[in-house]
């Protein structure tokens, strides 16, 4: 029923003024279409829609179930403002904060509006348009992937807006929920930068003191082979294992001769490589079906890489609400869904709400998050609840969980943290695994379909021990439907969900991310959907179950394609070169071999370029590649490469800025300064993007740091460490009430570690 979906009753003003949907990308339009699905009513407000947008089909998908105005009189949009409950706002300064449109000109009128600014990116080389190619060639993002030719690639991973978008959807249902407590709104404010930033937590890091094997994958990125094959019927196949026994399997399965050193050892020498590049030749001999068939029996995880939105056609998708079916003017359009499942935990209403909130304090302080996941996106979305002040407990094994070994997976997902170490399926530890539950606000865990069940941590249990909890199953596939016990991760979604093709560029061999982008992104959903729970318990006064999944996460990636009735409408899409999507939204190459970004948002703009570079064969504005003006576009294109080719990068890039039009140089960056770049930039130590802190095993350590900026009356936040296997064991006992001759028989008997 509408009354029963969290944000039902909500009304949510969208201003979206001197912006378009290709530069913001989907930062410009998820929230409001996510917050739409959870029932609130979306009014988007847009001035008059740049040129660039003609032909770009992604707002199809990102705004339906909005009612559209189209006006720019900041009379009528403040109007709208004082009837809102939330406001997502974008464009330039001189078209918000300039015209009354800003934070402290609506809460005036409106004290309980949850304000959420998605503003230019900023940092200390200056400020950057709100167009996602800029601000990544600008930051360097745009140099650290390998292409299939020197130099820098356009990156089509579409970072900066989809990390937008989950810090934008985090906010909001915190500050939400704090409304609810206090009647107070609040504000929110990011950007594309932001949003890119989110997604690299595991990219970026740097030590005074790490071994050389742990600072060398922040220096120089993944060596890990990325097992991606193309079979005998020419079609692509993933492969992950993520362990020994899987391992041996696919030897196994594969023919290959038995490793006597085993999976570990074999990482560490190089063999796993060799391999690696060895079992091109084997699976060249079958078609995909056929090892997807043999794999998978033998318990191998593997997919199908697949292009942008073909995963919507797997019954998968509907069948769990990834996908959903939209009718227009005639046709059948299928279409991304929620990535939200949430529902109430018990049916039975609590009795008591929680106390209203008093004073200043972090969004989640006095909340117990108790965390029982691992590997990557579990640990991140319970690292960003701490980020919003949340005493988050880490229950892990007495050895450290898996991800322990991959210290840049412990920086990016467990500062802020509390560890307790502790077999949890011995007997002797459920006690303590039912207090830690029985005093939680949120259980979180990460593991496949039936393992919470057999830990008794599962949702029927939690709601048994605590019905006025918020329980997450930051799941794979899903709780639910075909796939839901198939094993995932980061590499496995990125050839499911077409990012790796996506990267590579048309007719090339798809091409993977190196630093887990859909893990981090898994994260971030998980994050936002404990806040979306964390809201709807204190709307609905009754615990909530929440699952979230990496398909979902990486589906969100490229959330603008969609099928009209069977047909894929792709929208921009990078070409074989890697250089963009066309002529006015591409990277060009100098004659000095170096690299600028060309953004062209309107005829004005094309017509000063056509001066500029002395042709008049640019003929009309067009753009973008693709529909019904792709020939011109691409007479454009060579046209315009041949042109930049006569003088250094540079050079050209100080002479469109003179013409007003948009262009940044690509500085050639290796990963090591990369990530000196973002970790020294001034800008980001003062908004707190970057942090720094000392830790045991490393020195004092820099890392991305919080990204959700909100206020007003918003203090604390995380204890800048990172805890150590069992760091907090006694600690946490103790505060769960068992006495010294209990802690000490956890201990002796090693069900339980404290770290000495």
């Amino acid at each position: 029923m509408e009354s029963e979906r969290p944000c039902a009753g909500l009304t949510v003003v969208e201003v979206a003024v001197g912006v378009s949907d290709l530069g913001l990308g989907s930062a410009g339009g998820l929230p409001g279409m996510l917050l739409a699905e959870l029932g609130a009513r979306v009014v988007r407000v847009t001035g008059d829609a740049l040129p660039l947008d003609a032909e770009v089909s992604w707002g199809r998908v990102w705004h339906r179930d909005k009612q559209i105005i189209t006006t720019d009189d900041p009379d009528r949009i403040s109007e709208l403002l004082r009837a809102a409950d939330i406001a997502l706002v974008y464009g330039p300064e001189d078209l918000i904060e300039a015209r009354g449109l800003g934070f402290l000109d609506r809460s005036a009128d409106n004290p309980a509006l949850v304000y959420v600014r998605c503003r230019p990116s900023r940092t200390e080389a200056g400020t950057v348009e709100d167009f996602g190619l800029l601000v990544e060639a600008r930051a360097g993002f745009c140099t650290q992937l390998p292409g299939h030719r020197p130099g820098p690639i356009f990156t089509d991973v579409r970072a900066s807006g989809t990390g937008a978008s989950f810090l934008m959807l985090t906010s909001v249902f915190a500050l939400l929920r704090r409304r609810v407590r206090t009647g107070a709104g609040g504000w929110c404010e990011t950007s594309l930068y932001d949003g890119m930033l989110a997604t690299l937590g595991c990219m970026i890091g740097r030590s005074e003191r790490a071994a050389p094997e742990v600072e060398s994958y922040w220096e120089h990125g993944s060596t890990f082979p990325n097992f991606l094959y193309r079979c005998a019927d020419g079609e692509l196949l993933q492969v992950w294992f993520g362990g020994k026994g899987m391992y041996r399997s696919v030897l196994e399965v594969l023919g290959d001769e038995p490793s006597p050193d085993g999976y570990y050892t074999d990482q560490t020498s190089g063999k796993l490589q060799a391999r690696a590049q060895r079992w091109t030749t084997f699976f060249a001999t079958r078609p995909r079906a056929e090892w997807i068939e043999r794999l998978r029996a033998a318990g191998v995880a593997c997919e199908p890489v697949l292009g942008p939105g073909e995963v919507l056609l797997d019954p998968h998708t509907l069948e769990t609400g990834l996908a959903t079916i939209r009718s227009d003017r005639g046709g059948q359009d299928l279409m991304i869904g929620s990535p939200f499942e949430i529902r109430p935990l018990l049916d039975v209403p609590e009795e008591t709400a929680p106390p209203p909130a008093r004073g200043a304090a972090g969004l989640f302080a006095g909340l117990r998050v108790v965390d029982f996941s691992a590997f990557v996106a579990g640990p991140l979305a319970a690292e960003v609840l701490a980020d919003l002040g949340a005493d988050v407990v880490k229950v892990e094994p007495p050895g450290g969980e898996a991800m322990r070994a991959a210290a840049y997976a412990v920086a990016a997902c467990q500062r802020g943290k509390r560890s307790i170490a502790m077999d949890i399926n011995a007997p002797e530890a459920r006690p303590v695994v039912e207090e830690l539950i029985a005093g939680a606000d949120v259980v979180l865990h990460n593991f496949r379909v039936g393992v919470a069940e057999r830990l008794g941590i599962d949702a029927q249990t939690v709601a048994r021990l605590n019905p006025g909890a918020v329980y997450c199953h930051a799941s794979a596939f899903g709780a639910a439907g075909p796939r839901a016990a198939f094993p995932g991760n980061d590499a496995l979604m990125q050839a499911l969900t077409g990012f790796e093709r996506a990267i590579g560029g048309a007719d090339n061999t798809p091409v993977a991310a190196t630093w887990i982008p859909i893990d981090m992104a898994g994260g971030w959903l998980a994050a936002a959907g404990i806040a979306l729970g964390l809201y709807a318990r204190a709307t609905q006064r009754r615990g909530q179950q929440v699952v979230t999944s990496l398909l979902g996460a990486g589906m969100l990636m490229h959330c603008g394609v969609y099928l009209r009735d069977g047909e894929l409408v792709a929208g921009p899409s990078l070409d074989r070169e890697q250089t963009g999507y066309g002529p006015g939204y591409r990277i060009y190459r100098g004659f000095d071999d170096e690299w600028l970004a060309l953004v062209v948002p309107d005829r004005e703009s094309w017509g000063r370029l056509g001066e500029l570079v002395g042709s008049e064969s640019l003929g009309d504005y067009t753009p973008l590649r693709g529909g019904s003006t792709d020939a011109a576009a691409r007479a454009a294109e060579t046209t315009l490469a041949h042109a930049f080719a006569t003088a250094p990068a540079a050079q050209w890039v100080h002479l469109l800025r003179e013409h007003h039009i948009c262009a940044e140089l690509i500085d050639p960056m290796d990963r090591n300064r990369f990530r000196h770049t973002i970790l020294d930039d001034p800008v980001n130590r003062q908004l707190g993007r970057v942090v720094g802190f000392r830790t045991t095993d490393w020195g004092y350590f820099e890392q991305i740091g919080p990204l959700l900026r909100t206020g007003p009356d918003v203090t604390g936040g995380p204890r800048p460490m990172i805890p150590g296997v069992g760091e907090h064991t006694t600690e946490v006992l103790r505060e769960l009430g068992f006495g010294d001759e209990k802690v000490d028989e956890l201990l002796t008997t090693k069900v339980a570690r404290q770290l000495e």
